[in-house]
């Protein structure tokens, strides 16, 4: 799964917005502006290869720290599962998962 093949399917509007991000991105104000903005100029920060999922990192216009996580288990179109701000107490500056404590 590789973030070219994903811009690619974006470009061509081959993709689905979830109503889970939809709502998701609401909550956080992030619009679907802003997700496609953080898959066309973000980074994949992790791989689900089971699911074909992956989450890409980037900023909204307000330079804020986005996920989205999208599905390319179609090949040819991308689904935008979710969206969200990253929280700082689960993230090293929004790229790195922080481990938990036992």
């Amino acid at each position: 799964m590789e973030i070219e093949a994903i811009r690619a399917c974006i470009r061509k509007g081959n993709f689905y917005v979830t109503d889970h991000a939809l709502t998701e991105g609401f909550k956080d104000g992030i619009s679907v502006a802003d997700m496609l903005r953080v898959i066309e100029a973000g980074k994949i920060i992790e791989r689900y290869p089971a699911r074909r999922r992956c989450l890409i990192y980037g900023h909204n216009a307000a330079a804020i720290p986005v996920h989205v996580v999208v599905d390319f288990s179609a090949g040819r179109a991308v689904d935008i599962v979710t969206t969200y701000i990253p929280q700082r107490d689960q993230w090293i500056k929004g790229q790195v998962r922080k481990k938990r404590k036992r």
